[in-house]
C-alpha cells in the first residue's frame, strides 16, 4: 500500500538533511501518492510514502511513532488479521490512538517482541525502531509479496521497497552487478539476494533483519514446510482455505477490483469475491487485437454467469518503446515479460476508481500450472529409460520426444526452465564473459533450494516454483501496479493454503485424462499432449467444477498474445533493434555488438518466440542500462 525509504545510522548524531531523506523517498511518491512522512532523529531517518487503504484518516499516516513507547514504524503492506490481533492486544490493556493496521504492528511487538511475525496474516515490508534498546527490526512477508531492498554502506544501513530510491543516496554506486544481469537474461529474474545493483541486496521472503550498534544479522522467521505430502488436505479443505484467503483479503476502507481474463484461476477468484464480498467488486478484462489470442469473449462469460460489473479495457501490443521505459523507470528493473505492460495498462485503468485490485498469481506455481515444466520427471525417466538403447536409436527418439541430452535430475529441469542458455550468453558478452564462478553462483542457488525440499523430483520442482519463481512474479506484480497507485492482493499466495497444496502429491495436482491418454503419452513430446492428454492444478478444478462455466474448466493455458519472434523482426520493434544493436548501445561495454548482430541476423532466418523471448530480455536489459543506471 506504500512506498518505505530510511537508514540506520551507524553512529549516534550522524548529520543527515531531511531534503536528502525526501530526495530519495520521492522516488516511491507512485507508491504512495495520498500523503507523505518522515522521521529523523539521531539513529535512524525514516520516510514513508502513503497509498491510504484501511484507516483513510491523516492520523493513521507514517512514519507511525507510538507515544508511549516511542517505538516508530514505517510500514508497506497490509495486515488482514488485524481486527483479531487488535482484540487479543486490548485485552492485554493496549489502548489505541487510530483505526489502523500500522498501530496494531507497533502495538504487537510491544507485547510480544519480535516473535509478533509468526502471527501476521498478510503481506508486509517494514523497518521498526525501538529507541529504548536502540533495535531496528527490518521484516517481509512470508511468500515475499511485498518487496524490501538494502545496501550497507559507510554512513549506515540504507533501506527502500525499490533500489531506484537507494541510489539517490549519496555515495551509492549505480554500477550493475554482472550476475544479477545474468540472471535475469537467464531467468527473468535475478535469484537469490542479489539485484541488478552492485552493493544493493533484496531481503528474501520470510526474512527478518536486527540491528545494533551498527552491526546486522539476518534470520529466517518462516520457510517453506520441507516435508511435502505427509498430511495430504482433504479434497474440500483447498476450496475453504481459498475462500478465506479471499475474505480476509476483502479488508478495506475504499472499493476494490479484480482483474479477471476468463481462465481458471481468475474466474475463481470471480465466483469466490462476488459471493463473499457485500460489494461485488468490479471487474477488469483486457482486449487485445489478435482475435486468436483475445480471451475477452470468455471474460464475458464468466461475468454475466456471476453477474459482474465488468470492464473491457483494449491492451496495445508493447511496440512503444517510451512506454516500456516508462515502466522500467518506475520499477527501477527491466521488464522479464513482455505482459507487465498489458498489466500496467489495466492497473491505470483500475486505478482511477480503486485503489485495491485481486490478481490469480500463484496458482500456476502452487497447484503445478505450468504443465510442461511440472512434466519434467515423467520426461526425465524416459530420458533415463533411453539411456539403455544404443547411440542411434536412443538419438531418433530423443528428437522425436524433444528431450535434449540426459542429465541429473535438476540440470534437466534447468534446461528447460532457462529462457537464455549461459552458453549462449557467453558467446555473445566480451571477453567470454561470464566467469565459471559467476555461472555457478547462481546455480547454486537452486541448487540449494532443490536440496531442502523433501520427497521426490516433482516434490522438489514445485519447491523451486514456490521459493524462486514465485517471488520474482510477485515482484513484478507489486511493482507493475504500485507504479500505477494501487495495490495488488493475490489470494493464491496465502501461506495456509500454499502450505496445503505443497502437501498434495504431485500427481493429484497435475492428473492424467485416463489410463489410456497416460499410455498415448509415452510416444510423444510434452508439447504436444499437455493439457490435452493431462490436466493441470486439478485441485481446483475438481472443486469449482459445480460453479464455473464449462468453457472455463476446459480450456487449454493461453500465453500472453504476442508472436514475440515476428514482433522481433517487424516493424513494431525497429526502436528495440536500434536501442540493442546500435552503434551507441548500452549493452555495448558487456556485449561485443558484432556477435549480438550475427546472433540476430541468425534468428531472424527462423524467427521463433524463444528467439523473440530473448531478444525481448536483452533489449530491457539495455533500457535498464539506459534509464535507471545512467
Amino acid at each position: 500500500m506504500c512506498g518505505i525509504f530510511g537508514i540506520v545510522f551507524k553512529h549516534d548524531g550522524a548529520a543527515v538533511s531531511a531534503e536528502t531523506v525526501e530526495h530519495c523517498a520521492d522516488a516511491l511518491a507512485h507508491r504512495g501518492p495520498d500523503a507523505k512522512g518522515s522521521y529523523i532523529d539521531s539513529s535512524v531517518a525514516f520516510a514513508h510514502r502513503r497509498l491510504s487503504i484501511i484507516d483513510l484518516s491523516p492520523r493513521a499516516n507514517q512514519p507511525f511513532r507510538d507515544s508511549a513507547s516511542g517505538v516508530v514504524i514505517t510500514y508497506n503492506g497490509e495486515i488482514y488479521n488485524y481486527r483479531e490481533l487488535k482484540y487479543d492486544l486490548a485485552q492485554l490493556g493496549h489502548g489505541f490512538a487510530t483505526e489502523s493496521d500500522t498501530e496494531v504492528l507497533v502495538k504487537a511487538y510491544l507485547a510480544w517482541g519480535k516473535s509478533f511475525l509468526s502471527r501476521l496474516d498478510g503481506i508486509f515490508a517494514f523497518a521498526l525502531f525501538d529507541p529504548r534498546s536502540s533495535c531496528v527490526l527490518i521484516a517481509r512477508d512470508r511468500l515475499g509479496v511485498k518487496p524490501l531492498y538494502y545496501t550497507d554502506n559507510d554512513a549506515g544501513f540504507v533501506f527502500a521497497s525499490q533500489p531506484n530510491a537507494l541510489i539517490r543516496w549519496p555515495r551509492i554506486s549505480r554500477k550493475p552487478d554482472l550476475v544479477g544481469a545474468l540472471s535475469f537474461l537467464s531467468y527473468r529474474a535475478v535469484v537469490g539476494s542479489r539485484t541488478l545493483f552492485a552493493g544493493i541486496s533484496k531481503l528474501e521472503p520470510g526474512r527478518l533483519l536486527e540491528i545494533r550498534k551498527g552491526r546486522h544479522s539476518c534470520e529466517r522467521w518462516w520457510s517453506l514446510p520441507a516435508h511435502v505430502g505427509r498430511s495430504r488436505p482433504r479434497p474440500e479443505e483447498v476450496k475453504w482455505l481459498l475462500g478465506n484467503a479471499v475474505e480476509r483479503q476483502l479488508i478495506a476502507d475504499v472499493p476494490v477490483a479484480a482483474l479477471l481474463s476468463g481462465g481458471l484461476d481468475s474466474s475463481i477468484l470471480a465466483y469466490e469475491l462476488s459471493t463473499r464480498s457485500n460489494k461485488k467488486p468490479v471487474f477488469y478484462t483486457g482486449k487485445v487485437q489478435a482475435p486468436d489470442y483475445d480471451e475477452s469473449s470468455y471474460a464475458r462469460e464468466v461475468a454475466k454467469h456471476f453477474g459482474l460489473a465488468h470492464c473491457v479495457i483494449p491492451i496495445r501490443e508493447p511496440s512503444d518503446l517510451k512506454e516500456v521505459a516508462e515502466l522500467v523507470r518506475l520499477r527501477g528493473h527491466p521488464l522479464g515479460m513482455h505482459n507487465e505492460v498489458a498489466m500496467f495498462t489495466l492497473a491505470k485503468a483500475v486505478a482511477k476508481e480503486h485503489k485495491v485490485v485481486f490478481t490469480g498469481e500463484g496458482a500456476d506455481e502452487i497447484f503445478a500450472g505450468y504443465s510442461r515444466l511440472f512434466r519434467t520427471p515423467y520426461d526425465h525417466g524416459r530420458s533415463k529409460f533411453l539411456t539403455a538403447f544404443p547411440s542411434p536409436l536412443a538419438e531418433i527418439a530423443r528428437r522425436r520426444l524433444e528431450l535434449g541430452p540426459h542429465a541429473d535430475k535438476l540440470q534437466f529441469f534447468l534446461d528447460r526452465y532457462t529462457y537464455f542458455p549461459i552458453e549462449e550468453i557467453r558467446s555473445l558478452t566480451i571477453g567470454g564473459n561470464p566467469r565459471a564462478d559467476e555461472e555457478m553462483e547462481i546455480r547454486s542457488h537452486f541448487e540449494q533450494q532443490f536440496s531442502q525440499a523433501n520427497g521426490d523430483f516433482f516434490s522438489k520442482i514445485a519447491h523451486i516454483f514456490v521459493a524462486i519463481h514465485l517471488p520474482a512474479l510477485l515482484e513484478m506484480v507489486d511493482n507493475t501496479t504500485m507504479a500505477a497507485g494501487i495495490e495488488a492482493r493475490v489470494p493464491y499466495t496465502d501461506h495456509q493454503l500454499v502450505t496445503a497444496a505443497m502437501a498434495i502429491p504431485g500427481s493429484d495436482r497435475l492428473k492424467w485424462k485416463s489410463p489410456i491418454a497416460a499410455a498415448q503419452a509415452l510416444s510423444s513430446p510434452v508439447s504436444s499432449f499437455s493439457e490435452h492428454l493431462d490436466v493441470s492444478k486439478y485441485p481446483l478444478r475438481r472443486e469449482y467444477c459445480s460453479v464455473l462455466p464449462q468453457s472455463v474448466l476446459c480450456r487449454k493455458k493461453m500465453g500472453f498474445p504476442l508472436p514475440l519472434g515476428q514482433w522481433a523482426i517487424g516493424d513494431g520493434a525497429r526502436d528495440y533493434r536500434n536501442l540493442v544493436l546500435g552503434g551507441d548501445s548500452p549493452l555495448c561495454d558487456l556485449f561485443d555488438l558484432h556477435a549480438l548482430k550475427r546472433w540476430f541476423e541468425g534468428g531472424r532466418l527462423n524467427p521463433s518466440d524463444a528467439f523473440g523471448r530473448k531478444f525481448w530480455l536483452l533489449a530491457n536489459l539495455g533500457l535498464f542500462f539506459k534509464e535507471v543506471l545512467r
